[in-house]
């Protein structure tokens, strides 16, 4: 336990100095942080990932002992892995968008009127634990390494918050290929025709493959929930 409350303060660390500097400079909307939901955020991405650990963790194990496989790491193995566990988590996010009860766990994560980096980790904690065994599941039927899991949870856990992060950035073309800040704020937007669209966590071209990605002519300025 203590080296999982280590491994997040590092990831926090890490994610606030690269993200923050850029909000500073490059913000889409001139809002700053507020400390109390950055402390909500921070505790929530502590408690959150704790439970996947004591949780989520034994059921991917019991699996990965089923299917891992003795070869060594590959590149072929991690970046199959990394796209499956993209298309798992699209359709785990998207139930939860589509069935009322998921929506009550999964709206708590929508309901900020303002988008920063740490805000990718504002989950409850049933929605958070439901998300990581989705995305860990092709890994563990893969017979990927600890080694290979850990890489794409490290992978994905500073994406998403980049994808959260409050920077105007655009991509051009590589957007139709990779998530951006620009395409996840379309799925927090408070506009009704924004709604259940831009779904994956990692590669656009899910949402294209299934038609649920949407371009708008610029960045959503509201996000949140439409009263």
């Amino acid at each position: 336990m203590l080296a999982m409350l280590l491994g997040s303060a590092v990831a926090l660390l890490v994610m606030a100095g690269l993200l923050t500097p850029l909000e500073s400079w490059f913000p889409i909307a001139p809002a700053r942080p507020r400390a109390k939901a950055v402390v909500a955020c921070v505790a929530l991405f502590v408690f959150n990932t704790a439970l996947m650990q004591a949780v989520g963790a034994p059921v991917l194990e019991a699996l990965e002992e089923q299917f891992t496989s003795m070869e060594p790491p590959s590149w072929a193995r991690l970046l199959a892995v990394l796209v499956l566990a993209d298309v798992a988590g699209y359709w785990m996010h998207r139930a939860m968008h589509r069935v009322p009860v998921l929506w009550r766990l999964h709206s708590v994560h929508h309901a900020p009127t303002e988008l920063h980096w740490f805000e990718a980790w504002r989950q409850h904690p049933l929605d958070f634990l439901m998300h990581g065994l989705a995305v860990g599941l092709p890994g563990a039927v893969l017979g990927a390494s600890l080694a290979e899991l850990a890489s794409v949870v490290l992978i994905r856990k500073v994406f998403t918050a980049f994808l959260h992060a409050n920077v105007r950035w655009r991509f051009g073309p590589l957007e139709w290929v990779l998530a951006t800040p620009f395409f996840h704020r379309v799925h927090h937007s408070a506009d009704p025709r924004d709604y259940d669209t831009n779904f994956a966590g990692t590669f656009a071209w899910v949402d294209v493959l299934f038609r649920t990605h949407r371009r708008t002519e610029g960045f959503p300025r509201a996000v949140g929930l439409a009263s």
